[in-house]
This record gives C-alpha cells, sequence and structure tokens, in this order.
C-alpha cells in the first residue's frame, strides 16, 4: 500500500494497532480452516506500507507522477489512498481554471494507474458548507461537482445521532444504500444487530434486539 499524507494526521500507533487486529483476524482464519498460523506478522504487514508526506499541492503532483515507476519496482502494491486530495486545493488557490487543470489532470493519472497496475486509488475529501438563495446551509463535498464525476465510486461517511453511517452516493454497480458502522482500534467494523429472543439471560435494561457486536 501507498499511504499519502497531506494534512499531517498520519499516526503510526493507529497503523500498529489495525496491524495487529488484521493478523490476529488472519491468524484466527487459518487455524479454523487447518491453516499454519504466523505466515502473516504484524512486521511483513508494516513493511509492505509506503508512507509519503506531502506539505503543498506541488509534492503532491510530484508524488503522484512518481508513482508508475514506484509500483512498478513494488508490483505488490495494491491499493494507493491521499488523505486527503482536497487538503491544498482549497485555501490560497487565486487561479481556480489552474486548480481545475490540476485536478483534472491529477484525477486521470489515478485513473491511468488504477487501469494499467490493477490497484485500488482511494481519494478522501473533505466537507463544506454550501450556501443557496432561498434554502437552508447544507454540507457538500469540497473541491465542486466536476471532481465528483472523476470518481468511479463515492462513499459519505456522516455521523447521525450517535451513530456512524456510510452513505453510498455513486457506484457503477450498487444500488445507493447506507449501513452503520463504527471504528474501533482493529479498525473500520460493521454493525450487526440481533433479533430479539426469550433467552433467561436476557437484560431487562437491553433488549437483545438493540445489542450489538462487531463482525
Amino acid at each position: 500500500a501507498v499511504y499519502i499524507d497531506t494534512e499531517g494526521s498520519f499516526i503510526v500507533e493507529r497503523l500498529v494497532d489495525i496491524a495487529k487486529a488484521t493478523v490476529d483476524h488472519c491468524n484466527e482464519m487459518a487455524r479454523l480452516e487447518g491453516f499454519k498460523e504466523g505466515e502473516i506478522t504484524v512486521e511483513s504487514v508494516l513493511s509492505g506500507v509506503h508512507f509519503y508526506r506531502c506539505h503543498d499541492y506541488v509534492e503532491l503532483l510530484a508524488t503522484v507522477h512518481l508513482l508508475p515507476e514506484f509500483i512498478k519496482k513494488h508490483p505488490k502494491i495494491k491499493v494507493v489512498l491521499v488523505d486527503s486530495v482536497a487538503f491544498h486545493f482549497r485555501h490560497d488557490f487565486d487561479d481556480l481554471s489552474l486548480r481545475t487543470r490540476l485536478l483534472t489532470t491529477m484525477a486521470q493519472s489515478f485513473i491511468k494507474l488504477a487501469t494499467e497496475f490493477k490497484i485500488a486509488i482511494v481519494l478522501t475529501n473533505q466537507m463544506t458548507t454550501k450556501f443557496s438563495p432561498g434554502e437552508d446551509s447544507r454540507l457538500v463535498p469540497a473541491l465542486g461537482e466536476s471532481w465528483g464525476h472523476a470518481s468511479t465510486i463515492r462513499v459519505i461517511l456522516y455521523w447521525e445521532g450517535q451513530k456512524r453511517w456510510a452513505w453510498l452516493y455513486k457506484s457503477p454497480s450498487k444500488k445507493e444504500s447506507r449501513v452503520p458502522y463504527q471504528i474501533t482500534m482493529g479498525g473500520v467494523r460493521d454493525i450487526v444487530t440481533f433479533p430479539a429472543d426469550n433467552s433467561n439471560d436476557q437484560s431487562d435494561d437491553e433488549p437483545s434486539s438493540k445489542r450489538q457486536k462487531v463482525s
């Protein structure tokens, strides 16, 4: 994996936590299937993550330009993640036409990468407030609609009350849908709600239909 950090929010300790959870899960699956455990280690997972810190849009564009040769030298790379693609393009850009051209060029580079190397490109975006005459303000993805068209799949993550939701907003093969999720020490996990039952160990304070667990 290639992780490109534009915001300075990358935390090594979180990556280690997720790597440990991944290794534990793989070992558990290997044990259940009768395979040898220990084939995947935390060190092997971490050694496969290549990190870049880009302090401005020039460094970001340069990194994207160099990715094809880097991936050729590291053919095991299967995903490139940019967090976030909007950070350096939202401020200090007086020439909006230049910004649009740069974003279009970068989007085309990512599409070519995904097609040529058969890898996934994950780009996080930021949210901004949009004001329209006669309408209430609302949150919309940054960088405008033109950038949204460049993505094959768009997922919007948001809070509703005390619960996190993932909204599949755009997909060429799946219908629009929303699902709850949670962030744990091991990373992103779904939430499963069990149907009610009449077992004796059911708590009077919390019906089993409302209990949740990580699957």
